[in-house]
């Protein structure tokens, strides 16, 4: 677990690579992977090109291959909300901790490069940083997005099984050039000699790629070709029929439609079985693709940036019969005038604004591209509360134009409903039981109001139990020993009775005691507020020590345990694979005067609504801001 400070430092040394600009060529990278062990030779990969829907290509992808059973390493950009959604394992984000070790790991060979005048961008240090990671987490293949182009992008050291190009639009114009046909050829250059391609281009970007199959002996197979029947089509996501298999996705618009036929063109190329296919595209999610990010009001989040991005947005509006209130952040270097002419003739109201981001298009200058009535709303955060507060029972909010208004809007957002849910579940919840206190009593205590000791021991008896039960058997105990030294004292059978009510009271009556003596031997009967120290102690794991820290010390820290995990997990604040790395990320996240209450209000509410089996969506009053619930509750 890493200090928000480290991270930050480290993490601020990469994106000032940004200042060297975007550099087209592989002699950096391929530079940086020697220094680094060529990790990008310990693994298989299937290599993602194109100008729209590669992200989500590589999103179904990566869901399919895990469900087969492989451990799947996925690399794409940019990301949301941090840096570690680029580098995926099984879907999983790097933590904190694992990025600040990567850039640990990758700092010296950049900085040793540049002393011999070659200087890494921030891409190609990413880039090599994925590859990384990869190898030491052992995957079995690499999905890998293409950053810019194909040809000279950093990623095109691979020597991927497979090409995957999908839909080639304009875009990058001053570095892959003005037609398509010069856009399509760049693509085309991640072609590598007989490994086979698969691609959903069209028209004159299809006739570069067949020629560039041909010239490497690459067999194609084109997406087009392959049968795709939709039967159901909302919001909410896709049924259909592709190439013989019943699927459904969670990404609605036909553009998806396509982007799955794409995927599961690919994954039958490999010899993927139909089940994991099936399987894999019903639990695809990709964050800010079209995504439902609140229910009431409704509001859907979309990263469209270029013209095709907004011709596909476009239809999927039409098709559903959404006329929404429209909040449109874009960047300066996009092609803002076909993105406006394909969505202002469909919302019912605009909104302009702009993401706070260093090459934004201000909010004045977007709105002069518009013919009819907007608002300008500069700030993006008050452009969301704008629409947010005009927006009738039934109106829909849409938030796009920029991969960077996405990540601001999802933050802002994150904040919103982080507040809401605590609130709502304080509310429900106000009487429960802290650490060493009566449950009867409403409202947390003060931070550090509790005796060190006693939020301890009682912590360690809540283990598997009832907050009553647990104060119960913390009375009993204290009442007779309330000290480190006469605890230590204790023989077990002397507290079984007392412990009793906690339940699997001989295994605690061990802990408790074991627990005294050390500290009494080690710590001279004073518990220590060291994170390290307190997990040393018998039956202290970190929830534990977070309670001791935080009740006991009035210390920084959130105690996390399975309730807290997994909620966290289906509300979609984070999305995490053990409880030590979601505390880490609620940490980020969480305003630190809300530390200390989101474990008891979280626990209470898995025990009673959200529940680990059957849980009771339907009954949920926070379901309208819960990833899981908007779509249990379609």
């Amino acid at each position: 677990m890493i200090e928000r400070s480290e991270y930050e430092d480290a993490i601020n040394w990469l994106y000032d690579l940004q200042f060297f600009g975007m550099k087209l060529g592989l002699s950096n990278t391929l530079a940086l992977l020697e220094g680094i062990g060529n990790p990008h030779e310990k693994f298989s990969s299937i290599h993602v090109a194109g100008s729209n829907g590669k992200g989500s290509v590589c999103a179904f992808l990566t869901s399919i291959l895990k469900e087969s059973g492989k451990k799947v390493g996925t690399y794409t950009s940019p990301h949301l909300t941090h840096f570690g959604e680029r580098i995926t394992i099984n879907g999983i984000p790097m933590t904190r901790t694992e990025v600040v070790k990567s850039i640990q790991h990758i700092r010296p060979k950049v900085e040793e490069l540049r002393k011999k005048d070659i200087q890494c961008t921030f891409f190609e240090a990413t880039t090599c940083m994925a590859f990384y990671h990869f190898a030491r987490r052992r995957i079995d293949i690499a999905i890998v997005e293409v950053g810019m182009g194909g040809r000279l992008d950093s990623t095109n050291v691979i020597k991927p099984e497979m090409a995957v190009i999908t839909s080639i639009s304009k875009e990058h114009s001053q570095h892959l050039g003005e037609t398509i046909k010069e856009i399509a050829g760049e693509k085309a250059g991640i072609i590598k000699k007989k490994i086979p391609t698969i691609t959903s281009t069209q028209d004159e970007a299809l006739s570069i790629i067949q020629a560039q199959c041909k010239k490497m002996k690459s067999k194609l197979y084109n997406v087009n070709d392959i049968a795709l029947i939709i039967s159901n089509a909302s919001i909410f996501g896709t049924s259909m029929k592709i190439d013989g298999l019943e699927v459904s996705i969670k990404l609605p618009g036909q553009h998806q439609a396509i982007n799955a036929k794409t995927a599961v063109l690919a994954a039958k190329t490999i010899g993927i079985k139909p089940e994991a296919i099936e399987k894999g595209l019903a639990a695809t999610e990709w964050p800010g693709r079209i995504q439902i990010v609140r229910k009431s009001p409704m509001i859907i989040l979309d990263s469209t940036h270029n013209p095709g991005g907004a011709e596909a947005l476009a239809s999927f509006l039409r098709g559903q019969k959404i006329k929404p209130i429209l909040v449109l952040g874009m960047l300066e270097d996009k092609e803002v005038q076909p993105v406006v002419r394909a969505l202002e003739p469909l919302a019912s109201k605009i909104i302009v604004t702009q993401p706070e981001y260093h090459r934004k298009m201000i909010a004045k200058e977007l709105a002069s591209h518009f013919s009819g009535k907007i608002e300008t709303v500069s700030k993006l955060p008050k452009a969301i509360e704008k629409a947010m507060k005009i927006a009738k029972k039934n109106d829909i909010i849409l938030i796009t134009g920029s991969i960077f208004t996405a990540s601001e809007t999802l933050e802002h957002l994150n904040l919103m409903r982080i507040n809401e849910i605590m609130d709502k579940l304080a509310e429900i919840y106000g009487i429960g039981a802290y650490p060493g206190r009566d449950p009867v009593i409403n409202g947390p205590p003060p931070p550090g109001s509790q005796e060190p000791f006693r939020v301890l021991i009682s912590t360690i008896l809540s283990q598997r139990t009832k907050d009553e039960n647990t104060h119960l058997a913390t009375e009993q105990l204290f009442a007779k020993y309330d000290t480190p030294k006469k605890l230590a004292s204790a023989k077990p059978e002397d507290i079984y009775d007392l412990i009793r009510p906690a339940g699997f009271y001989k295994q605690k009556a061990e802990k408790v005691i074991q627990t005294s003596k050390i500290i009494q031997e080690n710590y001279k009967s004073k518990v220590p507020d060291n994170m390290e120290k307190l997990i040393s102690l018998p039956g202290v794991g970190r929830k534990t020590a977070s309670c001791v820290l935080a009740y006991g010390f009035g210390l920084p820290a959130i105690a996390v345990d399975t309730h807290v995990h997994r909620i966290s997990n289906l509300l979609g604040l984070v999305k995490t694979s053990e409880p030590d790395d979601t505390e880490e990320a609620l940490m980020f996240l969480v305003p630190q005067e809300q530390w200390h209450d989101i474990n008891r209000l979280l626990v209470r509410h898995g025990q009673s609504i959200c529940r680990p089996i059957n849980p009771k969506c339907s009954e949920c009053p926070i379901s309208h801001v819960c990833d899981f619930g908007i779509y249990r509750l379609k």
